[in-house]
């Protein structure tokens, strides 16, 4: 297959909606079509052509590739309803990146807006920087969050991390801010750092993993559980090629179990491995 390269010439004074940049639908299409696609950007609209310098190179890849470079936080939707082929972006994003992804693999080489990875359904985004808030959340008025897939985040999240996740796994490296993991109906949410405050707010189900400890501990999680040790093992296993520390977690190194939110009869639970 082929790797088609969009290089920025010059960084436009207003947002463009990425959406239609995808590496699936590019590959089958000609320079000069790319070049003439038209994006929208805000009130306005812009060729690709204007935009980026188009060109393409053969490849053994797996599948179409598209390279981004040159990116920067005017670029929104970068990736949206993405379901196949690999996206790599040499820059940051604006906001929606990921959103409602299906398949493929895309990463950021920098910083991510607002709404990363929100409502994601499937595949594989990587962001090696910061990501706003609502990652991996619903849009407001929607009921469901992010439902399936791998989201990691390098840096710092921000606020509303996971809300109303249903499904799928997220991993911060850095920091989450206030609602982590808020209404998290099931899935995995691993967070390094520190969480800020009301994390794991009215969560029904699904594991809220931290490396630390946090001060204090929700009124509403208790503590106990035993019998988790083969569920435990299993999740370390899956996480043995995933970012530090969480591939460096032992099965034999059993973490403290908190159940809740009992609120609202939650069954979810707070695994602290630190």
């Amino acid at each position: 297959m082929s790797t088609t390269t969009l290089r920025v010439k010059i960084a436009p004074a207003f947002r463009i909606d990425a959406s239609v940049l995808l590496p699936v639908p590019l590959a089958e299409l000609s320079i000069a079509d790319i070049e003439r696609i038209v994006l929208p950007a805000g009130n306005e609209r812009c060729a690709v052509g204007d935009l980026f310098a188009v060109s393409r190179d053969q490849s053994v890849d797996a599948g179409p590739a598209l390279v981004i470079d040159g990116a920067g936080p005017w670029l929104d939707r970068v990736g949206a309803q993405m379901d196949g082929g690999h996206l790599a972006v040499h820059g940051s994003t604006g906001d929606y990146s990921g959103w409602r992804m299906t398949g493929g693999t895309l990463h950021v080489d920098g910083h991510a807006g607002h709404f990363t990875g929100c409502e994601m359904r499937g595949g594989r985004l990587t962001v090696t920087g910061d990501s706003g808030d609502f990652a991996a959340g619903a849009l407001t008025g929607d009921m469901e969050g992010m439902t399936g897939g791998t989201l990691t985040i390098h840096g710092n999240a921000g606020a509303r991390l996971a809300d109303r996740m249903r499904r799928g796994l997220v991993l911060v490296g850095g920091d989450a801010g206030a609602f982590a993991a808020a209404r998290l109906v099931a899935g995995t949410v691993g967070i390094a750092g520190s969480v800020g405050p009301r994390y794991a707010y009215g969560m029904r189900r699904g594991t809220l993993l931290l490396a630390h400890a946090p001060a204090p501990l929700p009124s509403t999680f208790t503590t106990g559980g035993v019998g988790f040790d083969v569920f435990w093992a299993l999740l370390v296993h899956s996480l043995a090629h995933e970012i530090t520390p969480f591939s460096q977690w032992r099965a034999d190194h059993l973490p403290i179990r908190y159940a809740g939110d009992l609120a609202v009869d939650g069954r979810g639970e707070i695994l602290i491995a630190g």
